[in-house]
């Protein structure tokens, strides 16, 4: 079944110029799309109305009454997550493009069969230094003592965790609204820990260990307040 999908930009359009297009292109089982605007900036909020207002995925334009900040725009992404009683939905921060094809049908598939997991996201390329040393995202959390868990139910694969909770590109399942997006600095940490006191919860990333990344982080700089 086809899912919503939640874009959150904060004002740079060299990004989202390049996101929007990218998903469009690669990602299928998608229903519709609102891009949650947080940049206060009425300039920049025409410009999403006047790009992207419609099109193949009937995209509608969310603007925030003003500068949010990261954990109060993730609870206004809650909230419209929450109204529309969804079993699941997609979630996209304005700086990442995909390197391929991927099928959210396929996610959810695994999501539903998997009540344990509370998100499946997308791999990214090493961005952070130790990341870097590491040789990779999931590498780097291994180093800190993270354990993770190549899975398979015979034609997709998937690999569990217990080590973050992570705002890249992901799909996310309703029961995960269920717990309310915290307030303050390093929202998306505690929110990770806050899940994570469930013995049995988990995390995923979608694919084998082998695989290359699936999106690519675009964003050099930091815009707004949390971000």
């Amino acid at each position: 079944m086809p899912v919503p999908i939640i874009c959150l930009t904060n004002g740079r359009p060299d990004c989202i110029a390049k996101t929007i297009p990218s998903a469009i292109a690669h990602l299928t089982g998608v229903s519709s799309m609102v891009i949650v605007d947080d940049s206060g900036d009425d300039v920049y909020g025409q410009w999403l109305e006047d790009e992207y207002v419609g099109g193949p995925w009937d995209t509608k334009v969310l603007h925030l009454p003003a500068p949010h900040g990261y954990w109060r725009a993730m609870q206004a992404v809650w909230a419209l997550a929450r109204h529309w009683d969804e079993p699941a939905f997609a979630f996209w921060e304005d700086d990442f493009v995909l390197t391929e094809d991927v099928d959210l049908d396929e996610l959810a598939e695994v999501l539903d069969a998997r009540r344990d997991l509370m998100q499946m996201a997308l791999l990214r390329q090493p961005w952070f230094t130790n990341e870097v040393e590491h040789g990779g995202l999931i590498e780097a959390l291994e180093a800190q003592g993270q354990r993770f868990t190549e899975c398979t139910n015979g034609r997709q694969w998937w690999i569990e965790h217990r080590a973050v909770f992570t705002g890249n590109p992901c799909l996310i399942p309703r029961r995960t609204l269920e717990h309310d997006w915290p307030e303050g600095d390093w929202s998306e940490s505690r929110f990770g820990r806050h899940l994570f006191q469930n013995p049995h919860a988990r995390a995923a990333y979608w694919g084998r260990r082998t695989d290359p990344p699936r999106v690519e982080h675009i964003g050099d700089a930091r815009v707004g307040s949390g971000y």
